[in-house]
């Protein structure tokens, strides 16, 4: 098998909030997701891209909020034109990155005692869409 001439670098948190009322109840209440992707270019560097998703997770009853920043670093070879470097950024990068973000979400959930938050997979190659609910 070839490796990929698109890597993943590795991802960082920058930032997370989370409030969960004492009468949130996770089997009454349904959540919505909204993503949103940004990509920040090096203006030195023309095959490195960093990703950006910011997750919101939100209960209709307002009793929970979650919201997550995860950024994750993503290098190409240069011989890779920029067509396909551009798909890449955009489709690819954000769906090796969300389910980092899925895991943390859950991880950091379960360990609010509360039953675990696991949000449903997206298609990044699919038109983007506001909010998912789950």
């Amino acid at each position: 098998m070839k490796e990929s001439t698109f890597q993943f670098l590795g991802y960082r948190i920058s930032k997370i909030e989370c409030v969960i009322k004492d009468n949130f109840n996770t089997t009454e209440n349904k959540l919505a997701q909204s993503i949103q992707v940004q990509l920040n270019y090096n203006e030195h560097n023309s095959r490195f891209v960093e990703v950006v998703l910011q997750i919101d997770v939100k209960s209709a009853d307002e009793t929970f909020y979650f919201f997550i920043t995860i950024k994750g670093g993503f290098q190409a070879e240069e011989e890779m034109p920029p067509e396909l470097f551009d798909v890449m950024a955009k489709q690819n990068a954000p769906a090796i990155l969300f389910p980092f973000a899925r895991a943390i979400i859950t991880s950091y959930t379960a360990q609010a005692n509360i039953p675990p938050i696991i949000l449903p997979t997206v298609n990044f190659a699919a038109p983007p869409q506001e909010k998912k609910e789950s």
